[in-house]
């Protein structure tokens, strides 16, 4: 059996940031929202904190079955989410990524600008693209409100 070349296949993407990229920390009073959500049967709030100029920098999302793997998964998840937010990642790198991730739990979405998600960061991320990117930016990630199901 002849071997490969299997360093070379391997070779990742190397993401390479500003050694400036300093965190900014959001102000100790923040706009946001939270918001309920239903998907699968699974319940959670989604809650996001901005910036004074409108610009995400924390978003938390918690279930309601607390000690679950899923709410650990959500917890380290988001954290670090909000974290790359606040060193200057942005959201549209996120959405780009998380958008259309499918697994479960999925299913109809009670949000109605929506309509059903293939999984928890699907909906999260979409949900997060229609409220704070700009609808140009929206349409090239190809995020668009309304139920469809695929």
């Amino acid at each position: 059996m002849a071997r490969t070349d299997a360093p070379a296949r391997r070779r990742r993407r190397v993401i390479r940031m500003e050694q400036s990229a300093a965190r900014q920390h959001p102000p100790r009073r923040r706009r946001g929202y939270t918001l309920r959500f239903d998907i699968g049967g699974v319940t959670g709030h989604l809650t996001t904190n901005a910036y004074p100029d409108g610009k995400l920098g924390e978003v938390w999302v918690s279930v309601d079955q607390q000690g679950s793997p899923l709410s650990g998964f959500l917890d380290s998840l988001f954290a670090a989410v909000s974290l790359g937010l606040q060193h200057g990642v942005p959201l549209e790198t996120y959405v780009a990524k998380y958008a259309g991730a499918q697994f479960d739990p999925r299913g109809p979405v009670s949000d109605p600008d929506i309509g059903f998600a293939h999984s928890l960061p699907d909906y999260v991320f979409r949900r997060l693209a229609l409220d704070y990117l700009d609808a140009a930016t929206c349409t090239r990630l190809s995020i668009a409100g309304g139920p469809t199901e695929e």
